[in-house]
């Protein structure tokens, strides 16, 4: 029986401990609702990435790319514009969102693009031909995905689902790509991977 006893306040006191460890925001408010608070969520993580990058730089000059630092920035707007349409219609805006994700992605990919064919025509060889030609095609297909969201605007959800799925697929291709470009031979496992 004091066993019990004691295995039973060791369980309260674990239980407390846990609430008492949760940030604020976890206990916010009910009369919010969940999607500005995901909204609100999202725009503090962005601004955080955003301010480490900002430090990275400030650290240790142009450790960070300008293209880089404006693909945060471009996070940091998006995240700007869910807070907004959440707080405003929870649901009227927010494939509107989706549709400047596609806006950002073709601003990124068109900048890379013409950063790469001018940085060959100051120094010849910069970029091979490949990479700029990978860069172009990146480009153009930022241009029609952004396009064909437009053209979902009023269409229904199932379409919109859809696009939505490809843009992530999108991205998720140009990280594999960007990653293979950085480091084609490197082999690199985190420290995490060894606990």
């Amino acid at each position: 029986m004091h066993c019990e006893l004691l295995f039973a306040a060791a369980l309260l006191a674990a239980g407390q401990a846990v609430e008492a460890a949760d940030p604020p925001q976890a206990q916010a408010a009910p009369a919010e609702n969940l999607q500005l608070q995901y909204a609100r969520a999202k725009l503090g993580l962005a601004q955080t990435n955003l301010r480490r990058i900002e430090q990275m730089n400030r650290r240790l000059k142009r450790s960070v790319p300008a293209s880089v630092v404006a693909e945060f920035q471009d996070d940091v707007d998006e995240a700007n514009l869910q807070v907004e349409q959440a707080a405003t219609a929870p649901e009227a805006g927010a494939f509107d969102v989706w549709l400047r994700r596609a806006q950002s992605e073709l601003d990124a990919a068109t900048t890379r693009w013409k950063k790469a064919v001018a940085g060959n025509r100051r120094l010849k060889g910069m970029f091979g031909e490949l990479d700029v030609e990978r860069f172009r095609l990146r480009a153009r297909v930022a241009r029609l995905q952004w396009e064909r969201g437009k053209e979902l605007t009023g269409a229904p959800r199932a379409a919109q689902l859809e696009w939505q799925v490809e843009l992530l697929n999108n991205e998720v291709d140009r990280l594999k790509e960007e990653r293979t470009r950085v480091a084609p031979f490197v082999r690199s496992y985190p420290v995490y991977w060894w606990y």
